[in-house]
């Protein structure tokens, strides 16, 4: 009988269990993660293409490779308004498009 390999060539990998569909890995998170800090500017779409706002700027205080927040900047009638949303509210950032698409089924409603 051969004596067991050493562990550590392996990395732990979560099988598509229930954490996984609701977790982001954390390679899919700093990547998305990149791809925001470059994103300011770019125009932010709630789930069902509606328009929410612009990306004003992304804020870091407790991860080094995501931003915890993101802050969308508005502009109704006269009125300036700036959002803030969980780094977990965005589902994807596309580059080509200069777009930021945010999870759920339609536009936030909470304005901060």
């Amino acid at each position: 009988m051969r004596a067991p390999e050493p562990s550590l060539l392996f990395s732990s990998v979560r099988e598509s269990g229930g954490e996984e569909r609701s977790e982001r890995s954390d390679r899919t998170q700093a990547e998305l993660g990149r791809l925001l800090a470059a994103a300011e500017g770019y125009r932010v779409l709630a789930s069902d293409g509606t328009h929410v706002g612009w990306l004003d700027h992304v804020r870091y205080e407790r991860h080094a490779d995501h931003p915890d927040e993101i802050v969308v900047r508005s502009r109704r009638l006269l009125a300036r308004r700036r959002r803030v949303l969980p780094f977990s509210a965005v589902a994807e950032v596309r580059r080509r498009e200069r777009t930021v698409v945010l999870r759920g089924t339609g536009s936030p409603s909470e304005p901060s």
